[in-house]
């Protein structure tokens, strides 16, 4: 590089910094509105559009979509650090922005024109997935396929523009090939079957599919994702874009659930601060209650920590365009899946701090305590498997995962 190119990227990275906090202390100031949302949202079973506008207006969703589209093309991991502070007030709003934000980064890898189909015309455009078909019919037509079907659990989908389907292509004599298809709104429909007892408010929906047509050019090989080599990767001379998928993947989920975990703590002090306990002894006088909020807090700054180890590890990989080994890879897993752990552990721990009041369906600890057990619910985050993954390529095997 020449002097003058290192002086344009140092002034990027360092602009790009300074735009990351500038969204993050947004989503700070609109803590106290999403924490007086909270309820709309969980009745809703979705973000409310007054949170959508919200966001948009704020830029959190273009963090991650392409410059040459609009966007900021911010470090990786802006999204989650946006999405946990997000959390601290509304678990459900953090998890259908973060998985929002990241999909701006996957559509990033896609073909050039699949792209220009959808933010050419609209830059503001933003994208749901679902990755797990529930039932799926391909045809193999001239210049695509032809997919019909039902896919499950579309967080944020009614909020969306476009999304991306996981599909699964039989190939005679080899296990199926899997692509993500990007499916404009008019090719599908959505329907409402989001009832549950965590992230009740993040619209997590299915998307129906009737005989609609994708086009080769809006199909993405999800293998070619795993060593940097996608479509987008060529098109595309951004960091984000020149990036292994799945290695660090769950890092854009994990931030809701350590958001959660502080939000929650945020709660238990302000109601110690004039709690007693019924001989009117002040309860944060009583060595538990402080034991307790010592150990949480303890909790959760270790989940930020390696964290942001592994963020910088990451952002500077792709910086220096080296593949992670595939150790690192699990390990990447490893270290999500153990933050979200923790912070599992900071709510169990602070939950009882909040006596019978906690138990209100009103009352915002039960809630960050349901939303952050949900968060970690999800695959890329559940504990066992990940050290499973782990353990078995230290060992000398392979992860379950073959995209990792």
């Amino acid at each position: 590089m020449t002097a003058s190119e290192i002086f344009d990227a140092g002034f990027r990275v360092e602009a790009a910094a300074a735009l990351e906090q500038t969204l993050v202390a947004r989503a700070r100031e609109l803590g106290p509105i999403l924490r007086n949302r909270a309820i709309q949202t969980e009745n809703l079973r979705r973000i409310p559009d007054e949170t959508e506008a919200d966001f948009r207006n704020a830029g959190f969703y273009k963090a991650l979509q392409p410059r040459e589209f609009g966007g900021y093309e911010l470090a990786y991991g802006a999204h989650t650090v946006i999405a946990s502070e997000i959390a601290r007030n509304c678990v459900s709003s953090a998890w259908a922005y973060s998985v929002t934000a990241c999909h701006a980064w996957i559509l990033g890898m896609f073909p050039a024109q699949a792209q220009q189909d959808l933010w050419g015309a609209t830059p503001d455009a933003t994208v749901a997935s679902t990755f797990l078909p529930a039932d799926m019919r391909l045809e193999r037509v001239e210049g695509g396929y032809k997919v019909s079907g039902r896919w499950r659990f579309s967080s944020n989908v009614d909020h969306c523009q476009a999304c991306i389907l996981l599909i699964m292509a039989q190939q005679e004599g080899q296990p199926p090939k899997q692509f993500f298809a990007l499916m404009l709104r008019d090719q599908y429909q959505i329907e409402d079957t989001w009832n549950v007892v965590g992230l009740t408010g993040s619209g997590s929906n299915d998307v129906l599919v009737e005989n609609a047509f994708v086009p080769d050019h809006r199909l993405l090989d999800v293998m070619t994702t795993r060593e940097a080599m996608s479509p987008g990767a060529d098109h595309h001379d951004g960091d984000l874009y020149n990036m292994p998928l799945f290695a660090p993947f769950a890092h854009s989920l994990v931030g809701a659930a350590v958001g959660g975990a502080e939000g929650a703590l945020d709660v238990v002090l302000e109601e110690l601060a004039d709690r007693r306990s019924a001989g009117q002894v002040p309860l944060a006088q009583q060595q538990s209650v402080q034991m307790r909020v010592a150990e949480a807090t303890a909790e959760i700054e270790a989940a930020k920590a390696v964290l942001a180890v592994d963020r910088m590890k990451i952002v500077a990989g792709a910086h220096a365009r080296e593949l992670p080994s595939y150790e690192q890879r699990v390990k990447y897993r490893l270290n999500t899946g153990y933050a979200a752990k923790l912070a599992v552990q900071a709510v169990e721990r602070l939950l009882p701090l909040s006596g019978g009041r906690g138990l209100e369906r009103t009352h915002p600890l039960q809630r960050a305590w349901r939303d952050v057990h949900a968060v970690a619910q999800h695959i890329a985050l559940v504990w066992d498997v990940q050290a499973l993954n782990y353990g078995s390529v230290r060992l000398g095997f392979k992860a379950m995962d073959p995209r990792i």
